[in-house]
């Protein structure tokens, strides 16, 4: 696992206040560090879900009181920011020296989707924000090291990262949506899609032809199987683009 970044050694974004990235606490009613706080919120995310987290409640699990907590984090949304930051951590950089970029960039797909399935809903906090904390810096980098490598044009690397991203983000979060209706596996989920196709089944052939004729084919394949169907679909996309470049 390549070692994370200390936040101090990267440039903060211009629109966080001066009290954001880490530093020494006063002294408290017992050790702390920021890292022992976002280890208590992620075991917190993990065992209770993603709306539970309130610095009350990493507080309560740390065994102090709240107000500690904000010398290292300026409020909720800052430890949430760093929390992803850390988990993004965990996932391996691809590299710029793979014999195969397409490959490449499908395994970093997959190895991201899988850390984010790891740790329930968190991948929550990406919707609508652009992950900006040392780690994430360093995969954006890795990653469109890739994509130029392999001859992709900036604007297309740009953007099909992004929508990978998306994909990736969208798979996790309904994975945790189907994991708190109960359906933790396919084997869980196999009653209710069985119910969607017998549903479109029998639905009026002359009002909806299709729907009717491909009933079993829409709900075929696993979660797994449809990522990858879904990447390898961006992949070949981008490759287009290497083609039209030359």
């Amino acid at each position: 696992m390549p070692a994370a970044i200390p936040f101090e050694e990267v440039p903060a974004p211009p629109w966080q206040s001066p009290r954001k990235g880490l530093r020494k606490a006063p002294a408290a009613r017992q050790p702390l560090s920021a890292e022992a706080v976002l280890s208590a919120a992620l075991r917190l995310v993990d065992r209770d879900g993603l709306d539970a987290l309130s610095m009350r409640r990493v507080a309560q699990e740390l065994g102090t009181g709240a107000a500690s907590l904000y010398a290292y984090f300026s409020n909720k949304d800052e430890l949430l920011e760093q929390l992803l930051d850390r988990v993004i951590g965990d996932i391996p950089l691809p590299s710029a020296a793979a014999a195969d970029w397409a490959a490449e960039v499908k395994r970093s797909c997959y190895a991201s989707r899988a850390v984010f399935l790891a740790h329930r809903d968190l991948v929550k906090v990406a919707r609508a924000n652009i992950p900006v904390g040392p780690n994430s810096l360093r995969y954006v980098e890795a990653l469109l090291a890739v994509l130029r490598g392999a001859g992709i044009p900036d604007r297309i690397a740009a953007w099909g990262m992004d929508q990978m991203s998306l994909v990736i983000v969208a798979d996790a979060i309904e994975a945790s949506i189907h994991a708190s209706l109960g359906r933790q596996s396919e084997a869980d989920a196999a009653p209710y899609l069985a119910q969607v196709s017998e549903y479109y089944a029998n639905l009026p052939a002359e009002q909806f032809p299709n729907l009717n004729a491909m009933a079993p084919a829409m709900i075929e394949g696993s979660g797994d199987e449809r990522f990858e169907f879904a990447i390898g679909l961006m992949v070949d996309g981008l490759a287009r683009y290497i083609k039209a470049a030359v």
